[in-house]
């Protein structure tokens, strides 16, 4: 699934995180108050990963907002890379509970075109619930 995002003041697109490449973990459906169909559960490993591929009508940076959800009782760090390139640490802080949906926001420079952006686990406690990713 893939979107365009526009420049010039083109509004955000929402990417749905169980349309993406889900990398040891699944679809659920079994807590409250996500869109789309489902939300994506990755394994409490360190690996596990979810790629979502978006489309960017120009080269440039961009926010990525990422709703989730971490009823743990630790922040859960991820790397963030576009492309295959380096990664950049983005941490989910601890959600009220897994009905409870919140955001971070980090930023990347985007090509002109197709993006891959996966958001990999760094830990054992695996990443969080994805719900969507805004771009």
């Amino acid at each position: 699934v893939s979107a365009t995002t526009s420049g010039g003041g083109g509004g955000p697109v929402d990417y749905q995180a169980e349309d993406g490449v889900i990398t040891n973990g699944v679809v659920e459906s079994n807590h409250t108050g996500f869109t789309g169909r489902g939300f994506v559960n990755v394994d409490n490993a360190t690996g596990s990963a979810l790629e979502i591929t978006v489309n960017a009508a120009a080269a440039g940076g961009a926010d990525v907002v990422v709703r989730y959800s971490n009823n743990t009782t630790s922040t859960r760090p991820v790397s963030v890379s576009v492309n295959g390139g380096a990664g950049s640490t983005l941490e989910f802080p601890k959600t009220a509970d897994w009905n409870t949906w919140a955001t971070v926001t980090v930023h990347v420079n985007l090509n002109a075109g197709t993006n891959k952006i996966k958001f990999t686990s760094t830990t054992d406690n695996g990443g969080p619930n994805y719900d969507k990713i805004t771009v």
